[in-house]
């Protein structure tokens, strides 16, 4: 029954999707948008767009359901970068679970079904771990609540990958914890098992946070279990017996996953994503966010522009709530209490009044708390064992999160912490220990003695008097900014001028709003923190019996996370997900050529009105139609391609590839066919209109080059695999008749030029035919990458890197079928290695479930 109810609270918040076929893709984010926002709410304020669901997630969505549904593998995305390894990205998972949903759904509803799914599963798999490591059933559903309905869940709901990984970890932790207490590598195998699906469905950034508490577990966590070595029950649970089940789990885990993160590595290497946090910026969560817990939207709610844009500049990440609920908060702070007095306790019964050095007198103490732990059943001990590493799981979160600041520069130093730049990412750990720690508070608060909480519910009243000073004394203050006019003229938005003081005036605005006078997102939580309190002061008189009280304290647990998930991720009409347009549509029926889309208008990600120009089609968004384009957006693409695009215009960003410009021989010699910009904006040169509609005109480029073409000279350099080629830059460089070839290889200076026409294109595989008297170099505008393979009639031959970023072949006189087909040699390794352990894997579990049958039959 608790099972089912996790599932209907999700099924009730979010009833349109599975009845309605709606979508919880933001869709409005693409009202500022030409064409698809041409008509949509012309001058109508809109909150802050979350693009990457759409420019991002979901169009990687599209891709990857399109290329299975054509009988191929997702490796190679021709459609944005003029190509790029999609499948080594680090967010594409192309062998994720959730993809069997588009087997019976179809986009956008099937991606909202599947972020759901995720999100239920991982509720589930929360109340399975806490029931197996002896919570009861209350503590457990109420933990899973939290762990399903909490800001920080609610929030990543839509992010690809995100529920994906974070579903597994209970499951992990669940046979990382049998391995220890049960001393059995069996469970150290089957969490590896899990690791491996968290590999293959999760977001990559964050499982650096998932395999570091892992870790943690089996060195904290095993160490104090292996303390207690004078029962049989851990009886040979040593030190050297830890590090061997930690090294089984991560082995099997990562060996298990190998094809997921060993392209990632190799195109690490030949990315622009290497990261070193100071000397870009980081994203942080600052300790005043700790009033989150209380106040879910004291600093704006989810996707306020306003707040977004005060606050980047600071670092900080907004729109990140740590807000589990104040109901929550009662068990975990209870929970908090009572381990510490239960600790201070213990310490002070057995310690001796003497006269001893700070050192002598610190290990008396723990010795004294390790002979009361010994004499603790072993169940008991087990118990607080896992309630003191979850504790410390939660302050280390917390301080990884809000203290950045102070060790960010030392990361540099760290080969795989380099590539750490939203730190606030360790908010999955912070979500994870809070959900395990309400359901422990649960148990604890309901199986205590009313005398006992007397001592907490005086420090629980003291907390409540103090939140509703806080509140009374901004309310105050801000009322007195506003009545002496300190603010000026300052809108709650911006502030005229510059400097710290201006900067001031804004915050104070833009808090002014929640104070002066107090909105819902004030009043609301001083009501529900009144509530509890009063329903608290009924339990300890006796005039509410514990099932009341748990029930109570569950329904307001639930409303109020209902309540704050109101911001969160609505539903809209899935048919308004990139639609059909004019333009999209006429694209189709072209001739085949990339695509340019300019100006980018990127800045206009932290836009706050639709009254400002709307952007035309950000990068991604045409993979969702299968149109080629030269821009892009990813976590990961080869830097030799943003390199190159640097000759046309600079390109200083991280993750995207985009152009304000209109016209350039590298523009032509990418095969830019097409432009879309502004219908208003002026023509550009040498380019035709094909027609206008939507907001945007659709030229054609009359000087673009096929995608692939013959040059008549090649200037062969040296040792210029990573370096763009001086060549390049100079002015009588002709891209159109020459090419550099990077490689050092000794290649005559003149070739002739002959025909060459695209007969099959493919995700990762290009036929060209091709005519030539004479010897010719063949340049393939698609951008170069290690594992394409090239054959000449059938016959292997070496791909050379040409202009830096892409791709050419010797081509004999006469006529021939160039193929280019990509097979990456470490996702071919790769996916050996996985299925090799696979095996293995299955077959040492058999044994060992056959040997533990043989023992039970024959116990001598």
């Amino acid at each position: 029954m608790n099972i089912a109810f996790i599932v209907l609270v999700v099924v009730a918040l979010y009833w349109q999707v599975f009845f309605l076929g709606k979508t919880i893709i933001d869709v409005d984010t693409l009202n500022n948008q030409l064409p698809w926002g041409y008509a949509a709410n012309e001058k109508v304020n809109h909150p802050y767009n979350r693009r990457d669901p759409t420019d991002m997630y979901l169009t990687r969505e599209y891709f990857i359901v399109g290329a299975y549904r054509n009988g191929e593998l997702p490796l190679w995305n021709p459609y944005t970068f003029a190509g790029h390894p999609i499948y080594a990205d680090g967010v594409t998972r192309i062998f994720s679970p959730t993809l069997l949903v588009y087997t019976f759904l179809d986009l956008p509803v099937g991606y909202s079904v599947a972020r759901l799914l995720e999100l239920i599963l991982g509720a589930i798999f929360m109340y399975l771990f806490l029931i197996a490591i002896g919570v009861s059933a209350r503590g457990a559903l109420a933990g899973a609540l939290v762990f399903e309905l909490s800001a920080h869940s609610l929030f990543h709901l839509t992010g690809l990958g995100w529920w994906g990984g974070l579903m597994w970890l209970p499951l992990i932790f669940l046979f990382v914890d049998r391995a220890i207490t049960r001393n059995n590598f069996k469970y150290a195998i089957l969490a590896g098992v899990f690791v491996a699906l968290q590999f293959y469905s999760a977001y990559m950034p964050n499982q650096i946070y998932y395999l570091g508490a892992v870790t943690l577990y089996y060195l904290v966590f095993g160490r104090k279990v292996k303390r207690r070595t004078h029962t049989d029950f851990v009886a040979s649970l040593t030190t050297k017996r830890l590090a061997l089940m930690l090294a089984v789990t991560l082995a099997v885990g990562f060996l298990l996953s190998a094809s997921q993160w060993i392209p990632v590595m190799e195109l690490l290497q030949a990315s622009n994503r290497r990261i070193v946090p100071v000397q870009t910026s980081f994203i942080y969560l600052p300790p005043w966010y700790l009033l989150t817990l209380i106040f879910p939207n004291l600093f704006g709610t989810a996707y306020d522009p306003q707040f977004v844009n005060l606050f980047t500049a600071l670092n900080v990440s907004h729109d990140h709530s740590l807000y589990l609920s104040i109901a929550a908060l009662l068990p975990l702070g209870f929970l908090f209490y009572s381990t510490w007095k239960k600790r201070r306790d213990a310490k002070g019964q057995n310690q001796e009044a003497t006269n001893l050095s700070f050192k002598e007198q610190r290990s008396k103490n723990l010795d004294a708390v390790e002979a009361v732990d010994s004499q603790v059943p072993v169940d008991d001990y087990l118990h607080q064992q896992r309630i003191a590493f979850f504790i410390f799981l939660i302050i280390f979160a917390i301080f990884v999160m809000m203290v950045a600041p102070l060790y960010v520069h030392l990361t540099r130093f760290i080969p795989v912490l380099q590539t750490i730049r939203v730190i606030v990412r360790a908010g999955v750990l912070f979500i994870f220990a809070a959900a395990v720690l309400v359901a422990f508070g649960f148990d604890r608060l309901l199986n205590t003695p009313r005398e006992t909480f007397t001592g907490f519910f005086r420090l629980a009243g003291k907390f409540v008097i103090a939140v509703y000073g806080f509140a009374g004394l901004a309310i105050s203050v801000f009322y007195l900014f506003k009545l002496t006019g300190w603010l000026g003229n300052t809108s709650a938005e911006y502030s005229a001028g510059s400097g710290k003081l201006a900067y001031m005036k804004s915050v104070i605005a833009a808090m002014s709003s929640q104070f002066a006078p107090p909105n819902l997102n004030i009043l609301l939580p001083l009501g529900f923190l009144l509530l509890v309190y009063l329903l608290s002061r009924l339990w300890i008189q006796g005039q509410l019996n514990r099932n009341y009280f748990y029930w109570s304290l569950m329904i307001f647990l639930v409303v109020e996370l209902a309540i704050n998930s109101w911001q969160y991720d609505k539903a809209h009409d899935a048919a308004r997900v990139f639609p059909k347009t004019a333009i999209t549509e006429k694209l189709k029926t072209l001739p085949p050529g990339r695509v340019l889309i300019t100006p980018s208008g990127i800045e206009s990600n932290r836009r706050a009105h639709l009254s400002e120009e709307k952007v035309i089609a950000p990068p991604n968004t045409l993979l969702a139609y299968q149109i080629p384009s030269v821009t892009g957006k990813d976590q990961l693409f080869p830097k030799a391609y943003r390199e190159f695009c640097s000759l046309i215009e600079p390109q200083d960003r991280l993750s995207h590839v985009v152009f304000d410009e209109t016209t350039s021989p590298f523009f032509d010699a990418l095969n830019v066919r097409y432009v879309i910009t502004y219908e208003s904006a002026t023509p550009p040169l040498n380019h035709q209109l094909i027609m206008k509609a939507e907001g945007v005109a659709l030229y054609e480029n009359l000087n673009a080059l096929a995608r692939a073409y013959f040059v008549k000279s090649v200037t062969s350099q040296n040792g210029l695999k990573a370096v763009l080629p001086e060549r390049l830059r100079q002015s009588d460089f002709d891209i159109k008749s020459e090419a550099v070839i990077g490689e050092g290889n000794a290649l005559p200076q003149n070739f002739s030029v002959g025909e060459a026409q695209i007969i099959e294109d493919r995700r990762n595989r290009v036929v060209i035919e091709t005519e030539n008297a004479g010897e010719g170099i063949l340049i393939l505008s698609d951008t170069y990458y290690p594992g394409w393979q090239a054959t000449i009639d059938g016959n292997a031959v070496e791909i050379f890197r040409a202009n830096h970023a892409m791709r050419a072949v010797r081509v004999p006189a006469g006529r021939h079928v160039v193929s280019f087909s990509f097979a990456p040699k470490p996702f071919t390794t790769s996916i050996y290695l996985s299925l090799t352990t696979l095996f293995m894997v299955l077959a040492i579990l058999i044994f060992m479930q056959i040997n533990q049958q043989k023992k039970i039959r024959n116990p001598q």
